[in-house]
């Protein structure tokens, strides 16, 4: 092996050499701490993220199981509104054939009572037509509540496409 002498240019040259590789050296140590810590905050952030998206459809079934839940509800107040505007709307037909017949049958009894007494009119005959006229006044209330129910029941459907 040969000695080779080195000069001290040379010399100088190389170290100067490995002080910036060892500058590079550091630099490139100190960027790869940095990207540690940028990749240890995404995967908190891909954590959190995972979290909120979990939370997120939780939520998100919860709510259409209520929206679902909800719209049963509707369905079953529908019809039992149905139901008893229905049965209502029953009882107050018979309720006015009841008063009708009724009406009938105090007409056909004046009638009968005025043939009888020859249209002698008396206190009896007085009480009778304020007890028709009576009868009358409820028949054409009844007549008005039934209007106004199916006028209700009507309005309701029309609520009831709304939620549709």
């Amino acid at each position: 092996m040969e000695d080779k002498k080195v000069s001290p240019q040379e010399y100088n040259e190389v170290r100067l050499k490995i002080g910036l590789l060892e500058k590079d050296i550091q630099t490139t140590g100190n960027l790869l701490e940095k990207v540690s810590e940028s990749i240890e905050k995404i995967q908190e952030m891909n954590l959190n993220l995972i979290k909120m998206l979990t939370l997120h459809e939780q939520r998100h079934s919860q709510h259409e199981k209520a929206k679902d839940e909800m719209k049963e509800d509707i369905r079953d107040l529908h019809s039992r509104i149905s139901t008893q505007s229905r049965q209502l709307g029953d009882r107050l037909d018979q309720f006015e054939q009841h008063v009708t017949t009724r009406l009938d049958e105090l007409k056909t009894d004046l009638f009968n009572y005025n043939k009888t007494n020859n249209g002698v009119n008396d206190s009896g005959n007085n009480t009778l037509l304020k007890k028709i006229d009576n009868l009358n006044e409820w028949r054409w209330m009844v007549i008005g509540a039934v209007a106004l129910a199916a006028w209700i029941i009507g309005e309701l459907d029309l609520l009831n496409k709304f939620f549709k």
